[in-house]
């Protein structure tokens, strides 16, 4: 399978919030707090913006299919030159493909090409293989936020640094 890491378009608003509610919900069960996708207006907001402080960017990898099978939303604060790694998401159906490392390069292109100096991100420690991702592409705990999201749930703060 051939995949392809581009810049999110309008189109795929209703895809990108299918594979996120299917893989947040893959390790969060009955935690998760919404019982379906959002509206695809949802992403039509929060998928990209451009202002004077910052940008946010959302790429997606799709098949040769032109079907969607993951995402990436990442930000930078162009004042503070500060990262910001803020939602990834791959289909169940397709983990372990080497999609999310595609989506990770593209979102450190993006990072590099905005001269950051240290991207943040944060991983729920009920989600052992997220963490593993993000440590195998260079993230470092940093603290952890006891409780964070959910009672009993901690969340650990996670760095890279260029």
């Amino acid at each position: 399978m051939n995949i392809r890491v581009r810049p999110f378009r309008e189109t795929d608003a209703a895809a990108v919030s299918v594979i996120q509610f299917e893989s947040f919900k893959s390790y969060l069960g009955d935690l998760m707090e919404i019982k379906e996708p959002r509206p695809a207006e949802y992403w039509l907001k929060h998928a990209r913006s451009l202002t004077p402080e910052g940008i946010t960017e959302t790429f997606v990898a799709e098949d040769d299919n032109g079907e969607v099978l993951g995402f990436v939303t990442v930000g930078i604060s162009l004042l503070r030159r500060l990262g910001s790694l803020v939602r990834i998401g791959v289909l169940p159906r397709c983990a372990h493909a080497g999609i999310g490392s595609q989506l990770f390069e593209a979102a450190d292109k993006f990072w590099r090409a905005h001269n950051a100096r240290k991207v943040c991100t944060c991983v729920s420690s009920i989600n052992p293989r997220a963490y593993a991702f993000y440590q195998k592409h260079g993230f470092h705990r940093e603290g952890i936020l006891k409780d964070h999201f959910f009672p009993g749930v901690d969340e650990y703060q996670l760095a890279i640094f260029y």
